[in-house]
């Protein structure tokens, strides 16, 4: 994975400087710039329909916001990294997007509320970023307790589509910076549903021959891998495989085919983000 450049998007609550500092390993991988961002909301700055936003207030806000970022890109640029400060007002996941699409930044890095599993609900700024992003979207979650590298344990569900093939891509491209990787595949309840336990088998042994070659192909980077088949409900699956692995990092593909479905019932990698706990790195 090559990440020239990287948008740290913080609204100060849950994207702080433990957050940033987790991001530096990716250095070792080609980071070179990142990009803090914040955006004033629209209702924050005072905005008066046909008349525009109060400008004390938005200079307020903004210069506050200023100092903050300011100060964290000291910490950046002490890393060798270059350090660019943003401050804009608007809808903040319509800017984020728009502001990364301009930039060309290769990674969005976003934050959610760690102890409320309903913040990432339908209506939430980073979901919406997520449905809506073409760019990989990394969620952090509790990154004090994985040490000096996000990137170091990474759970990677594989149902062999070509999403989860990008996904692999990434982490492979991850590999200066990876310990371990725990290849992950689900037979779904819907797949077995009419199986007899005999028909099932073949199924499970079909995705651990598969997940085979790919631990060979990351044994070639040198990179530590292991291979898990379960049978059950897949977000279900892999919330337990990466809480009992010690997963450092969820990394998994997503599309934005069949979105009418999507809006209602949500993908499985849009589930994992949202229950997750640890941090979750989606691939588009």
């Amino acid at each position: 994975m090559k990440v020239g450049k990287a948008m740290f998007a913080s609204d100060f609550e849950t994207m702080t400087l433990s957050e940033l500092k987790a991001l530096l390993p990716l250095k070792e991988v080609g980071l070179e710039e990142i990009i803090l961002y914040h955006v004033l909301q629209i209702e924050d700055v005072g905005f008066v329909p046909y008349g525009g936003f109060l400008k004390e207030a938005q200079k307020k806000l903004e210069a506050e916001a200023l100092v903050r970022l300011r100060e964290w890109s000291k910490m950046v640029e002490g890393a060798g990294l270059k350090a660019r400060v943003l401050v804009k007002v608007g809808v903040p996941w319509r800017s984020i997007l728009l502001t990364a699409q301009e930039e060309l930044v290769n990674l969005i890095a976003l934050g959610t509320q760690q102890d409320d599993p309903e913040e990432l609900d339908i209506g939430s700024t980073v979901l919406k970023i997520v449905r809506h992003s073409e760019i990989p979207i990394l969620v952090m979650k509790r990154v004090e307790g994985v040490g000096d590298n996000l990137f170091k344990n990474i759970l990677l569900p594989m149902d062999f589509s070509l999403p989860s093939e990008k996904a692999l891509g990434v982490v492979m491209g991850l590999a200066s910076v990876v310990e371990k990787v725990e290849l992950v595949h689900v037979v779904s309840e819907k797949e077995v549903r009419e199986l007899s336990p005999q028909d099932i088998e073949p199924k499970t042994n079909q995705g651990m021959k598969n997940l085979n070659m790919y631990m060979q192909e990351l044994a070639q980077l040198g990179l530590e891998a292991h291979a898990h088949v379960f049978v059950g409900n897949t977000v279900k699956e892999i919330l337990q495989s990466a809480e009992g692995l010690d997963a450092t990092l969820i990394v998994m593909g997503t599309t934005g085919k069949d979105m009418i479905k999507e809006f209602w019932m949500g993908s499985a990698s849009h589930r994992v983000a949202e229950l997750a706990q640890c941090s979750v790195l989606l691939v588009s």
